[in-house]
């Protein structure tokens, strides 16, 4: 049982929350694995599953905010969304379930192994920020048209982003993190989508999966109303700051910021196995 909501804790989780929904929205991964490290410090009794199903309704809520964003600037890939659903929701169930019989232990310590990967896809997309960006050879021809009038070519390799999207769906299940942080590394490196519609992507992709995962919890009888509560108000944190996110993306140049937030997670990845394993 997690403790009733100070106001204490309000002002924190929604200001958590907003944090989360706009660096999430910029950089595409949901900001779920920013948000777990930072519950499980404030709250150290609570459960994985409590902490994942917060986590999960804020990746959500900013998946689902973002997402509408994107749509009205017209840079979704609505083909390559559908496979990477398809094939990632049920592992999202199934890594839900799983996560649900892991211990607190077992679970931070896997958990900051997975701080670190965080780590080198944020320093690996600061790197790629203002790289250009090659056609794939091989994949079906893809051509998104933005409102602004920029248009992207390129072409997506679907059995290879089929045989991924399930690895992410996974790790958003389990984690609460949301699978995006595998998503647009992948699809940025190996796929080869422009940075932009990859994002936008992502976010449509991380709305169901986490959606799927959260309604694993739901149906299993975690029912603690002060889970719930606030979860709800990190959720509505991460909504409006996704909109936030949304409108300042294509105005930051994001590679120092995107560096600093690594190293950042870095070391709490490095912090949370030390205090797990010592």
């Amino acid at each position: 049982m997690l403790p009733e909501l100070t106001y204490a804790q309000f002002f924190l989780l929604s200001s958590l929350g907003l944090s989360v929904g706009i660096i999430g929205a910029i950089v595409g991964v949901g900001g779920g694995f920013l948000l777990v490290p930072a519950l499980l410090f404030i709250f150290p009794d609570a459960s994985p599953a409590a902490i994942t199903s917060i986590s999960l309704t804020a990746v959500f809520f900013n998946a689902l905010s973002a997402s509408i964003g994107y749509r009205i600037r017209g840079n979704q890939d609505f083909r390559t969304a559908l496979l990477l659903i398809v094939t990632a929701a049920p592992a999202a169930i199934f890594g839900a379930f799983i996560n649900q019989q892991t211990g607190r232990g077992p679970f931070e310590i896997i958990f900051g192994f997975a701080l670190i990967f965080g780590a080198a896809y944020l320093l690996v997309r600061s790197l790629l920020e203002n790289s250009s960006h090659k056609i794939a050879l091989k994949g079906k021809n893809r051509t998104i048209l933005q409102r602004d009038g920029r248009s992207y070519v390129y072409k997506v390799n679907e059995p290879l982003a089929a045989g991924v999207a399930p690895f992410a769906g996974f790790v958003a299940g389990f984690f609460g993190i949301g699978g995006g942080i595998i998503n647009v590394p992948f699809m940025l490196i190996v796929l080869r989508m422009p940075a932009n519609v990859a994002v936008a992507t992502s976010q449509l992709e991380l709305t169901v999966a986490s959606a799927a995962a959260l309604l694993v919890h739901l149906s299993s009888g975690l029912d603690d109303p002060n889970q719930w509560t606030m979860a709800g108000v990190v959720g509505l944190g991460t909504l409006i700051g996704a909109q936030i996110g949304v409108r300042i993306a294509p105005k930051v140049g994001g590679r120092l910021v995107l560096s600093i937030i690594g190293l950042g997670l870095l070391i709490a990845g490095t912090r949370l196995l030390a205090t797990s394993l010592l």
